[in-house]
């Protein structure tokens, strides 16, 4: 699937719809732009609030610490990454 946008005279885009949905984003949601070992750039959406991590940390018998929630973070946002590109990639 592509989708095209224009770029405003301020730089700003606007999404189109069927890209939005299909990254589940809403009103206030952010995005990144990652540059690819190819030199192109993707389209990563962030994880909005802490409930949207609900059930992604494992606890092995001790609390995780600081630097341990913020890899399993890390690892989650790439999981989600991948799966979303995996649904671009089924739409086209």
């Amino acid at each position: 699937m592509t989708v095209s946008a224009k770029i405003t005279s301020k730089g700003q885009v606007t999404l189109p719809v069927e890209l939005r949905r299909s990254l589940g984003l809403k009103p206030g949601d952010q995005v990144d732009f990652r540059r690819t070992s190819e030199g192109n750039y993707e389209l990563v959406a962030r994880t909005k609030s802490f409930e949207d991590l609900h059930g992604i940390i494992e606890v092995d018998g001790r609390p995780p610490t600081a630097d341990d929630i913020v890899d399993i973070v890390h690892r989650a946002r790439i999981d989600r990454a991948e799966h979303i590109v995996s649904r671009l990639k089924d739409d086209q």
